[in-house]
């Protein structure tokens, strides 16, 4: 059995062995015969041929085609490789194969880290979602998409912007969990900020002042308890009694005889602050509950347990009123008991403290449990590094520019730092506490309001103290530059909402609002609060919102749109009062939020039109007709109710109305009659005339009634609508597959006759045949 010859060298001349080998082993590769290119003769032999044996010799490695093959005169020479018999090349073979399998492997392991993968929950904005976010979300392709809505009847092309209820349509039909991304925008609002303190070393780190924030229903008295502890009355000159704004003030009180600081943050307990309320948990160490004795648990109550066990922060509950008579402290207990928040009496851990904000009852024992709560939560920072904090408010001052209220969380700020807050930044200018004295620092969990910042920050925002004026500009910019390419301004309208309040005579309509708040908060607040109201009919578009004074820009911008200007808590000069009367603006100002709301939804619905509402009046059957021409009357058996003279009729054949128009005649045997009572038989005219009367004809008789629309009304009108529009989109789509679905058979019949057909007399021959043959046997039989 010969033995193929060995890989040539480069540019050796070698000989192979084997070159007439039959049933030889199989050739080695042969050498890149230096002065011969491209010549056979410098190959390998290739070992015996023999198809029967197939016998490749004692696994000898691969190697060029012999002279069997290639007629080769030669074969190369070059270093002879070891066969598979020999340990050493049966390793290196061995080797190349695990290293060809590592190198798959990683290749697939790559691609399987490199794979998309959907997110887990689908966050969808109010405004919808373009297709390219979404099908990067989903991890999937525009054209699944297009096909999951397209088997839903919804049309849609690629790279569109899809609303709302669109979105998700596709994540349900993808099997992904989706969530409002403004109730998600206020549940991450609410997530306690830890990060300040991640990177500080253990031994930087000192003690730090409690930040307490107040959180309850509205009127419960939040702000009458922090009044009783700072000795001052604030609640008395808020608007309504609410608290508009977040009011951060740090305290000095005595605890067994020791002074303690301690920083306290006042929410807004109307149902329009949630995100102000969010964000107060969320830079919090403890959180005060407060709930009325004689009121109970509030809807707000229930949101601000739910925000402060978002922020994972320690929760007491401050059972005020307790001077009243209608006082039930138990009450309360059973109610938040209810929510799983369980009082220390009932073996739970949350304290219970019956307070009174009007006679400081308890106060001594709140503060106590605060400072205890404080002590074992351990509450450190690291003085010594560049500041870090939140925005807890901020407005535009017409003399100082922008002012910003600051929660500083770690590190000290400091007169003269560069300051980056989102895409705004600044040298701080003046700091100042909440009583308005003049600091030169401010230290970790320390309230201040600073002066210096090149625009209006958003509330919530994180703050950070920059090494240099130049990397605080690079950076503010650089956000700037991606707040403008991801900005998406206007709102997404429902094309289906579009598609069924196109017929109407109003359709949707628009109202441009241009808001202007005392505070950054104040203005997500308004707009939260107009956002719930349903706008299927009526849309709100937001052309402008602010935190300052109304100026005449903003005169200026609702004149040439035709809007109105929304002023919550800020001042309307006498000059721009005069400049919107002469430009026939309207400016409406507000200080309680409801207020503001009740108006915008009236002025909404007073852009609705009014409605007809049917109401049923009677019922009757077609048993014959009579007359000719277009004045047959139909006679009649009335089924329900009654047939009135003038009144609004309908004729419907098999379910489909035939007719519509009045009770033209009435008749009993020959007396015009004005009714007729069910149970009687009479003899019905239309008007206009209608001469296709029918036995069997369904006759309905009912009168219209004007309703004024609300935007509840209006919107579930609307809604009824697109289900009608959906559904006859169904029918449609259905009958046209069904229809389909009989042409294909149709033409799977007409194939299968033509292929009998073809089959000819052949197939009848052998048809006869058979049944002779079956004939002859039951003969014999």
């Amino acid at each position: 059995m010969g033995r193929g010859g060995g890989r040539g060298g480069f540019g050796g001349r070698g000989r192979g062995d084997g070159p007439s080998a039959f049933r030889g082993g199989r050739g080695g590769r042969g050498g890149f015969g230096g002065d011969r290119s491209f010549g056979n003769d410098g190959g390998g032999g290739r070992g015996g041929a023999d198809s029967r044996a197939k016998n490749f010799g004692a696994n000898a490695p691969k190697g060029g085609r012999g002279a069997a093959a290639w007629r080769n005169k030669r074969g190369g020479g070059g270093r002879p490789r070891p066969s598979f018999s020999d340990a050493s090349g049966s390793d290196q073979m061995a080797r190349r194969r695990s290293g060809k399998a590592a190198r798959a492997a990683k290749r697939r392991e790559t691609a399987e880290a490199n794979k998309a993968v959907a997110v887990e929950i689908l966050e969808i904005p109010p405004a919808g979602m373009d297709m390219d976010q979404l099908c990067e979300d989903l991890a999937t392709t525009q054209a699944e998409v297009i096909k999951v809505l397209f088997m839903k009847g919804i049309a849609v092309q690629m790279g569109q912007v899809l609303d709302k209820e669109t979105v998700i349509a596709v994540a349900e039909a993808q099997g992904v969990e989706w969530i409002d991304e403004q109730e998600r925008g206020v549940a991450d609002a609410a997530r306690k900020i830890t990060s300040f303190y991640e990177d500080e070393d253990d031994d930087d780190l000192e003690d730090r002042p409690p930040v307490v924030t107040i959180m309850g229903h509205v009127d419960h008295g939040k702000t009458s308890l922090l009044d009783y502890i700072r000795k001052s009355k604030v609640a008395a000159g808020e608007a309504g009694g609410i608290t508009q704004a977040i009011g951060a003030y740090q305290v000095s009180t005595y605890v067994n005889d020791e002074e303690r600081n301690i920083t306290f943050l006042d929410t807004p307990g109307h149902e329009a602050f949630s995100a102000m309320r969010a964000r107060g948990a969320r830079v919090t160490d403890i959180a005060i509950v407060v709930v009325a004795a004689d009121d109970g648990v509030r809807p707000q109550t229930k949101e601000a347990v739910s925000h402060a066990r978002a922020a994972g922060v320690p929760l007491i509950i401050a059972v005020n009123k307790m001077d009243k008579e209608a006082a039930n402290p138990d009450r309360v207990r059973d109610e938040l008991a209810a929510l799983e928040v369980v009082c220390e009496e009932w073996g739970g851990d949350v304290p219970f403290i019956p307070v009174s904000a009007k006679t400081g009852m308890g106060i001594e024992s709140l503060l106590e449990t605060v400072a205890l709560t404080a002590e074992v939560e351990e509450l450190v920072a690291n003085p010594a590094s560049n500041a870090r904090g939140t925005v807890v408010e901020a407005y535009l001052d017409k003399q100082r520019g922008a002012m910003a209220t600051l929660l500083v969380q770690n590190g000290t700020l400091r007169m003269g730092d560069a300051v980056l807050v989102g895409s705004n930044w600044g040298k701080v200018r003046a700091i100042q506490d909440a009583y308005g004295n003049k600091l030169e620092e401010a230290g970790p969990s320390t309230p201040v309001q600073i002066m210096g910042l090149g625009g209006v920050p958003m509330a919530g925002e994180e703050f950070d103290v920059m090494d240099s004026e130049t990397e605080a500009k690079d950076i503010a910019a650089e956000r700037a530059s991606k707040e403008r390419i991801n900005t998406i301004e206007g709102n997404t309208v429902s094309l289906s909402n579009l598609a069924a309040a196109k017929d109407d005579e109003d359709g949707v309509q628009t109202i441009n609002l241009i808001v202007k708040t005392d505070v950054s908060g104040s203005v997500e607040a308004v707009k939260a609060a107009l956002g719930a109201l349903p706008q299927d009919r009526v849309l709100l578009r937001f052309l402008h919102t602010a935190a300052g004074e109304v100026t005449e820009s903003d005169i200026d911008l609702a004149a040439a749109s035709e809007g109105i200007i929304l002023a919550f808590n800020t001042t309307v000069s006498e000059k721009v009062n005069d400049r919107a009367k002469g430009a026939r603006v309207e400016v409406r100002s507000y200080d309680v939020i409801y207020g503001l709301v009740d108006e915008v939804r009236a002025a909404m619905e007073g852009k609705l039109s009014g409605v007809k509402d049917e109401v049923f009046v009677g019922k009757a059957e077609c048993k014959a007709v009579f007359g000719g021409g277009n004045a047959k009357v139909a006679g009649s058996l009335v089924l329900e109710g009654q047939l009135t003279m003038g009144a609004n009729l309908r004729v419907t054949r098999k379910n489909k109305e035939m007719y519509l128009g009045k009770v033209g005649s009435l008749r009993r045997i020959k007396d015009k009659v004005k009714k007729v009572e069910a149970g009687l038989e009479c003899g019905v005219g239309a008007e206009p005339e209608w001469g296709d009367w029918k036995p069997g004809d369904i006759i309905e008789c009912f009168d219209l009634v004007d309703r004024v629309q609300t935007l509840e009304s209006a919107s579930d009108d609307l809604s009824k609508k697109v289900d009608e529009i959906k559904a006859a989109e169904e029918k449609a789509k259905a009958a046209a597959a069904a229809a389909t679905a009989a042409a294909a058979k149709d033409k799977v019949e007409d194939e299968e006759d033509g292929d009998s057909s073809l089959g000819g007399q052949g197939g009848g021959s052998r048809s006869k045949g058979k049944s002779r043959s079956r004939q002859k046997a039951g003969t014999r039989r």
